[in-house]
């Protein structure tokens, strides 16, 4: 009874398409009106309707559906390419803030169009994300005929010739519709919170996006966060140490022990693959001090040389060479596990990427220190307006949901799918897995089926790529070390006789078009080598083939050997083979086996999940307060801001502080303020020297306006040699140079922090409740610093110059100055000591260059009177 209610009644999702349904008859009803214009009759009707939103008359809801139609219209003309309705029910998914689950073939990309077009129109900018910089320049380029028949301008950002070139950036996210990767999006808004002057910023502010393979973008990517770093001057004999013990060490394991009794151990130290970490045992922990020749390797002092070994453990036993990274003109270069592409200038945080560089030989770069950092989710929750597309999400909706406040709305095929999906085969080794490979390869060829290997690393199709050489069946390679042919492979990869191997990169965003001669050999036939940790790649690869109503076929090949399996499921799976008594080359094929591979695949998931949102949590901490920096400092960089009063409001509250520190307080007694501290305290941090007796029989409000009075009237006198412009641009640059090195400092006070803070869940507390705490304490300590020490600069500065052209020189030079701190940081991952500024240091030597530029020695110039008294003489 309660399916039958169920079925009249329908699903949530079914009700929602249903409605989408009733709106695209409403547009189809618009087609024959706008199929009657002329290209400019119909640019003409489009251009009517964007004036409409730009004037506010309508908002973009009241010209959905004129706009879809006119889009429709548009495609059919210039791309050939007429929307179905299921890809209109697409598009406003995506306008309503949604994400679009289409299975893959459904032309995700062309649905895309519809919503942008008509978000374009508020002139606000909208960007597409994809998954690399090859999809981003291919839809810019294909998708961009249409969008420039209607009036659109369009930009791509790629990781190209033009990544570090501020004018280019700024010229293609200033088009009206701009494609990038999310990698290239969430740097550049890092980098632009470091930029010195305002006009140097690229990007405006986030209005809407729409987030191409959302799934691995918000999801699969999530658990890294995007890092900004610089070095912190490690000493490279470290890593090499570290490594020539880790190789000195023995593996051992855990022993199988009864319920209740201790844990046993052999070895030097054991490897727990699920949780990836490396666990020492007492008799390791010993042999690791005599190597090391030290008493305690836990020792304060010894701290950092028990990190490096733990760093140099992991490198050699949990990251493999062409699977984890490659080796590249003497560079350990990170693979992406998720679209197995190289990820050049990603580095491994934590000395981690050195320990790797020891292992394999090559030249160590320093350790970096994070100088700026944010997540992914909160990255793109900054949107106004935020949509997804992908052909797997459902998986995810609840995260989708809670982290994003993403709906997640599955939407039919236009065609129903011919494509067999079989089950998996499951080999006891990994010999027999590829020996069955092979010869699954060789029956195709020879009827010329096309055929697509999926490997889950470079390593893996390398294998099967030496034994196909071998049995001289022609095929192609696809991987992170020859990518650059990529568009080339795809092309012909469902081409007859074609066999192509490739690790995951071929399984987003790629169309493989086959022809009527392979539709009758039975499409193309997709032959997995290994199941990926998440079912989604796995879905995504199966989704190459059988795209819009085409025949295909899939299947994967497995083993015991597989990490997925041998990690998580492979012990129950060999206990079913031995029991059915498995002979060499005899494979498995049941669907009770799949299940248990299904089940591996989401306890990684839900370990993944695990991660991601303890990630998140973690960064929403973080997230309020460089929010709250990033905030102030724009302020900084606009022309209107009223930046002195700001400074008047922090010389108040740094004065109230000194007399805090002096005893001084309303209400106390006289004779209980200590005005000699007073007075050595403004002559240290102001360099200004106020006489004893200017104090003598005041209480504290009188000492405080005598105080402020004095430091105002200084700071005026300094200031009016400036003009209004000039003087807010000093002021600007000099807090700056306060805050940046205050805020990089204070991130790496919160990496030490977060990096211990988990210890504390043995004392029975929270963790993160702990971490806010302290984190919490930290950035008020931060924001008082930044104050008082914008006050101290600004009030020691001198500007004596001869015109006003030598202070704008000298402002030119600061800027310089702090400009080429950050560009090293930004471009070339690397940022140099934090120099003085000659203009403004603190307390010269009598036989020092002077402060005030003036070119002579400070004994001779501003030094000849001692410390500043103007106002009391």
């Amino acid at each position: 009874m309660i399916k039958k209610v169920l079925g009249i009644f329908g699903s949530e999702n079914d009700r929602i398409v249903k409605k989408y349904r009733n709106r695209v008859e409403e547009i189809n009803k618009l087609e024959p009106k706008y199929e009657a214009m002329s290209d400019d009759e119909l640019k003409l009707a489009f251009n009517d309707l964007k004036s409409l939103v730009l004037k506010e008359e309508k908002i973009l809801d009241d010209v959905l559906n004129d706009s879809f139609a006119i889009t429709r219209e548009a495609s059919k003309r210039v791309l050939g390419m007429r929307h179905f309705d299921v890809q209109m029910i697409g598009g406003m998914v995506l306008h309503d803030n949604n994400i679009a689950e289409m299975k893959t073939g459904e032309g995700k990309t062309l649905v895309a169009t519809l919503a942008v077009v008509l978000n374009a129109m508020n002139s606000k900018g909208v960007h597409i994300i994809t998954v690399n910089d090859y999809l981003a320049s291919r839809d810019a380029e294909d998708m961009g005929v249409l969008y420039n028949f209607l009036g659109y301008s369009v930009g791509c950002i790629t990781s190209g010739e033009n990544a570090h070139n501020e004018e280019h950036r700024k010229a293609q996210y200033n088009s009206d519709i701009t494609y990038g990767t999310n990698n290239e999006y969430g740097f550049d808004y890092l980098r632009d919170n470091m930029k010195i002057r305002a006009s140097q910023k690229v990007q405006r502010e986030p209005n809407f996006a729409i987030v191409d393979e959302v799934d691995s973008i918000l999801i699969d990517e999530a658990r890294t966060p995007l890092i900004i770093s610089g070095p912190t001057q490690r000493r490279a004999d470290y890593y090499l140490r570290a490594n020539k013990v880790a190789l000195a060490m023995e593996k051992g394991e855990k022993l199988d022990t009864k319920a209740g009794e201790p844990e046993e151990f052999v070895g030097d130290f054991y490897v727990d693959e699920k949780n990836r970490v490396v666990i020492m045992t007492e008799k390791g922990l010993q042999k690791a001090q005599d190597l090391f020749e030290v008493d305690n390797l836990y020792s304060l002092e010894n701290a950092i040389l028990s990190h490096h070994l733990d760093q140099a453990l992991k490198s050699h036993y949990l990251f493999e060479i062409d699977v984890d990274y490659v080796v590249k003109d003497g560079d350990v270069i990170i693979v992406d596990e998720f679209t197995g592409r190289l990820s050049e200038g990603r580095r491994y945080s934590d000395g981690l990427h050195q320990a790797l560089e020891a292992k394999e030989g090559v030249i160590i770069q320093e350790e970096s220190q994070t100088l700026a950092e944010i997540t992914y989710q909160n990255y793109f929750r900054q949107y106004k307006k935020l949509a997804g597309m992908t052909g797997t999400a459902q998986t995810e909706a609840t995260e989708f949901a809670q982290i994003y406040n993403l709906n997640v709305i599955s939407i039919p095929t236009n065609v129903p799918i011919q494509r067999v999906d079989s089950n998996d085969l499951i080999y006891n080794t990994e010999r027999e897995k590829l020996d069955a490979v092979v010869r699954k390869v060789k029956e195709l060829s020879k009827t010329g089926q096309p055929v697509l290997i999926g490997t889950a690393s470079i390593e893996k199709s390398e294998l099967i790529h030496e034994r196909l050489k071998k049995e001289k069946i022609k095929h192609n390679v696809l991987n992170a070390k020859n990518h650059e042919r990529e568009a080339e492979i795809i092309i012909n990869a469902g081409v007859k006789d074609a066999v192509t191997v490739a690790t995951n990169m071929a399984g987003r965003g790629v169309d493989i078009q086959i022809d009527d001669t392979v539709r009758e050999l039975g499409g193309l036939y997709i032959l997995g080598t290994e199941r990926h940790e998440s079912r989604r790649i796995d879905n995504q690869l199966r989704g190459r083939s059988g795209r819009q109503g085409d025949k295909g076929a899939s299947q994967f090949y497995l083993s015991l050997d597989d990490n997925l399996l041998r990690i998580f499921g492979g012990d129950k799976i060999r206990n079913i083979m031995n029991k059915l008594g498995v002979e060499d080359g005899e494979y498995i094929d049941s669907k009770i086996v799949t299940r248990s591979v299904e089940k591996a695949q989401k306890k990684v998931e839900s370990m993944h999940y695990e991660s991601r949102k303890n990630v998140l949590e973690y960064d929403d901490v973080a997230n309020y307060q460089r929010k709250a920096i990033y905030r102030f400092r724009n302020q900084l960089l606009d022309a209107d801001f009223d930046i002195s009063n700001k400074i008047s409001e922090n010389r108040v509250e740094y004065i109230e502080h000194l007399l805090g520190e002096s005893d001084i307080i309303d209400g106390a007694l006289k004779e209980d303020f200590n005005i000699k501290k007073l007075s050595l305290l403004i002559l240290e941090n102001l360099n200004t020297d106020i006489p004893l007796d200017y104090f003598e029989d005041k209480d504290a409000n009188e000492i405080k306006e005598i105080l402020l009075d004095a430091l105002e009237k200084i700071y005026d006198e300094k200031m009016s040699v400036l003009d209004e412009q000039t003087k807010h641009d000093a002021e600007s640059e000099l807090y700056l140079s306060v805050l940046d090195p205050e805020w990089r400092d204070h991130l790496h006070e919160m990496d030490v922090l977060k990096t211990g803070i988990g210890l504390r869940g043995y004392n029975q507390k929270d963790p993160l409740t702990e971490y806010k705490q302290e984190s919490y304490h930290l950035f008020t300590d931060l924001i008082q610093r930044i104050k008082f020490e914008a006050v101290k600069k600004l009030q020691i500065v001198q500007f004596e110059f001869e015109n006003q052209e030598e202070i704008e020189e000298s402002l030119e030079k600061i800027k310089d100055e702090l400009e080429s701190e950050v560009s090293d940081a930004v471009e070339n991952n690397t940022n140099q000591e934090t120099q003085n500024n000659e203009l403004y240091a603190k307390k010269p030597k009598r036989n020092d260059p002077c402060p005030c530029g003036s070119g002579k020695k400070y004994k001779q110039c501003c030094g000849v009177s001692g410390p500043k008294k103007g106002v009391f003489a």
